[in-house]
């Protein structure tokens, strides 16, 4: 059980060590970079959905010839 915790605390010192030496990018690039992927994300996200309309569309209506919307249920 020692073993195991002076393994436990090699590793934690070398990581801190490690961290130590990573040069981190500043907060404004990181908030930069950070808009750039949402708003990347968001583009994409409407790309798909758009799409996944149309084709929703042009299958129920020009294949399956199938009435657009929800059918009501019956009483």
């Amino acid at each position: 059980m020692a073993q195991q915790q002076l393994g436990l605390v090699r590793f934690s010192q070398e990581a801190w060590a490690e961290l130590q030496k990573v040069t981190w990018p500043e907060r404004q690039t990181v908030i930069r970079l950070t808009v750039i992927v949402i708003a990347i994300s968001a583009i994409v996200a409407i790309y798909i959905l758009g799409f996944d309309n149309l084709f929703t569309f042009v299958i129920n209506k020009g294949v399956l010839n199938q009435p657009l919307g929800s059918p009501t249920p019956a009483p």
